[in-house]
């Protein structure tokens, strides 16, 4: 039926159904789990349920993976105690805490704690992004964190505490950050939030205020290959060898840039250099395949084509992208 899909493995089957950015799944284990997000963006949070106890893990740059906090001194004063104790509540897996709860202890601490404003705004954020009802303010409190993050990061309740938390975010297909929540982790999660707006142009000025690595270059290829500004990415993305899967998604994207100008040899020659490795993680030899079949399909080699989405199958053989190219091309 429409948005149901049954789901088979060694292990177990499973039953999985709702719509994008929503979907409820239970498998023969007895393992239920809810993901909601938003679509198209790798923003995304999993709420599991088993047993009858509920566990919360993260996958994206909203809800953080548990953290183990670091407990306060004995001389502490009392607003760092209270956020130490707010912590252990928003963190406890055995009694999961709703994010409206989270939202209204924050505006609440706030209130008794003025000096907590850094920690909490950023505690809002992060656990609030993809909440339908306060992602508005969740936003606002972005723009407010972005604008003044050197005095936001600076703070010692955020310096103590938020190394801790590690927040995952989407780069790219195939490529997430997982670092400690600093000011570049805060970056890239912001940057991702605007795309998801479409507000380009101001994620493409957070990037260049970043501090550079592989991974803001490919943010910049990926935002520039949106914006058709293919000669951009090009000039990004030069100079690159195949050492890890940063600089091998860098040569997938510098082939995409290529691809769409109509330079076919020179993308497939890009895409050639990164599934040179093998031991480059799944995700990035999947998007290396999906990237030179599109290539090969513009260029009237669509048995090529067929035989690189089909080495995806192998691996990934309910890849609804890889099904639906697939369907286009036989």
């Amino acid at each position: 039926m429409p948005g149901v899909r049954l789901n088979f493995n060694k292990n177990s089957t499973g039953l999985s159904f709702g719509v994008p950015g929503a979907r409820y799944t239970m498998n023969s284990n007895g393992r239920r789990t809810f993901t909601t997000g938003i679509p198209g963006t790798g923003l995304y949070d999993v709420t599991t349920l088993s047993g009858g106890r509920r566990t919360r893990t993260s996958q994206t740059p909203t809800t953080p993976v548990r953290p183990t906090p670091p407990k306060p001194g004995l001389f502490a004063s009392a607003r760092e105690k209270a956020f130490y104790a707010f912590t252990l509540k928003i963190y406890d897996t055995d009694t999961p805490v709703s994010k409206e709860t989270i939202a209204t202890d924050i505006d609440a601490l706030k209130s008794d704690y003025p000096e907590l404003t850094p920690a909490l705004d950023l505690t809002y954020f992060v656990h609030t992004i993809n909440e339908e009802k306060l992602k508005t303010k969740s936003r606002e409190l972005g723009a407010l964190i972005w604008t003044n993050r050197a005095t936001y990061f600076a703070d010692p309740i955020v310096k103590k505490y938020f190394v801790a938390i590690r927040p995952q975010a989407q780069i790219t297909d195939g490529i997430h950050i997982d670092i400690p929540f600093n000011e570049q982790c805060f970056g890239f999660i912001w940057v991702e939030v605007l795309q998801v707006e479409n507000r380009l142009d101001e994620a493409l000025e957070v990037l260049r205020l970043m501090q550079p690595d592989q991974f803001t270059k490919i943010s910049l290829a990926d935002l520039q290959i949106s914006q058709k500004d293919f000669d951009g990415a090009i000039e990004t993305t030069e100079d690159i060898e195949n050492i890890d899967d940063a600089t091998a998604m860098l040569l997938i994207l510098r082939g995409i840039a290529f691809r769409e100008k109509g330079l076919y040899d020179a993308a497939l020659e890009c895409f050639k250099r990164a599934l040179a490795k093998k031991s480059r993680t799944e995700g990035i030899l999947h998007r290396a395949l999906f990237e030179r079949a599109e290539n090969y399909s513009r260029s009237g080699k669509k048995a090529s084509a067929v035989k690189d989405l089909e080495k995806i199958l192998v691996d990934d053989p309910k890849n609804e992208d890889v099904l639906g190219r697939l369907e286009l091309l036989t």
